[in-house]
């Protein structure tokens, strides 16, 4: 796998050809590797919400401000943060460390203080926001891993995340949108795919102190 090359030929695909559609295997593979990013503490203060359904990503078209690749991907994933971030679910990640690296709880007490102290001092907008810092993270992995596996995606982040929090009743599994991918195969008729792509020059982007 030539990565940079990968990384060259991926882009933000405005249209998918529905006569190509991913299967349930393909998706759960790419949602296998970003589950692998980095993440502050690793507590992944997120979940990935998968929408397969053509009806429902037809309902959130108009919620994102009418982009019809909504529509004809073949999946829609959604990167929602969690918003029961407290005490219990630090106590759920550290039996959960406990039990993947075969070690005590009470070996972790120091570093559970550590994280509930890191959560308290932390009100509910900062904690969206640190939840969101560590979407954003997640969606780069994703995005590499679609580029991996010739798979084509675009992030979203123009949409309506209250309309979409509706439709997809995710208050009630304690979770707020905060960016969305859309993901299938490019149509052959889509533009941008042909369009040479855009970035600054190394030498730039790079500050040396």
């Amino acid at each position: 796998m030539n990565l940079e090359k990968l990384l060259n030929q991926r882009y933000s695909v405005k249209k998918f050809d529905e006569t190509k559609r991913l299967t349930d295997e393909q998706v759960k593979n790419i949602l296998k590797l970003t589950n692998l990013s980095a993440s502050s503490y690793g507590m992944q203060p997120f979940k990935m919400v998968i929408v397969k359904e053509k009806e429902v990503k037809q309902k959130l078209v108009a919620s994102s401000y009418g982009q019809t690749n909504i529509a004809d991907s073949s999946y829609l994933i959604v990167f929602a943060a969690r918003t029961d971030i407290d005490e219990n679910f630090v106590g759920n990640y550290i039996g959960h460390i406990a039990k993947q690296r075969n070690v005590s709880i009470e070996s972790l007490s120091s570093f559970r203080k550590m994280l509930v102290n890191y959560i308290n001092n932390k009100d509910e907008k900062a904690l969206f926001t640190w939840a969101s810092q560590q979407i954003y993270i997640a969606l780069g992995t994703f995005l590499i891993a679609c580029a991996s596996e010739n798979i084509d995606a675009c992030p979203i982040g123009g949409f309506i995340p209250s309309e979409y929090d509706k439709i997809l009743k995710l208050e009630k599994h304690n979770l707020k949108p905060v960016v969305v991918s859309v993901m299938g195969y490019r149509h052959k008729d889509d533009s941008y795919q042909f369009k040479a792509k855009v970035r600054k020059p190394l030498n730039e982007m790079i500050l040396k102190l």
